[in-house]
């Protein structure tokens, strides 16, 4: 068996559940600054002592309430934060306008290229089914029975990946019940189980150089 994890101790590892602004419903702009810290960029300071707190502030802000209604004006009304949008203007345009570390615009990825995507240090902050009204996790490794070296991405036999891993930012659910008191770290999902709540949405982060 062979791991690939981008995650392999809790340094990384953000949690909404201590957040300063709205901890139930922040889970978009912390799984974002976990995928950036695991990608190795420095998080910029701000009004708050937490990343995730400052990237929320940042998406609530006037001019991102203007760029979400630009993607579309029935979202009027909605929390600019959960909006995909949203997150990849405050990151590649505010935070590192140079440097642009979320890769696309693009929203849409194969569990394929994801997969094959974490063998070459890339992260992956996924949209999910696992609450009833999606939940934002952090696709950190995969475990394999795959022997033979993965050359690119359809090298990957994916009838021999076993689990997923991902970092949840609100729980454990693994049990099929979220305990909030439980991390969520590196939480392991059967490949069965971790497709019956993929949603192939989410964006790429791209390691710095």
């Amino acid at each position: 068996m062979k791991t690939y994890n981008l995650s392999p101790d809790k340094t990384n590892y953000y949690r909404q559940n201590n957040n300063a602004l709205d901890p139930g419903v922040t889970c978009k702009p912390t799984a974002t600054v976990e995928g950036l810290a695991i990608a190795g960029w420095a998080l910029p300071k701000g009004e708050y002592p937490q990343a995730e707190d400052n990237l929320t502030a940042l998406c609530r802000a006037g001019e991102a309430h203007n760029v979400m209604l630009a993607v579309d004006k029935n979202l009027q009304g909605s929390r600019p934060n959960e909006i995909w949008q949203v997150i990849a203007w405050a990151i590649n345009e505010k935070w590192y306008p140079i440097d642009r570390p979320l890769i696309g615009p693009r929203w849409n990825w194969s569990i394929r290229e994801v997969l094959y995507a974490i063998t070459r240090g890339v992260p992956f902050v996924a949209s999910t089914a696992l609450t009833r009204a999606g939940h934002i996790v952090n696709v950190v490794g995969f475990e394999t029975e795959q022997e033979t070296p993965i050359q690119n991405s359809m090298g990957l036999d994916m009838a021999k990946i076993t689990h997923v891993i991902i970092d949840d930012p609100y729980g454990d659910r693994t049990n099929g019940v979220y305990d909030v008191g439980k991390s969520g770290w590196n939480n392991r999902y059967t490949m069965q189980d971790f497709m019956s709540f993929w949603r192939g949405v989410g964006v790429q982060i791209r390691p710095r150089g």
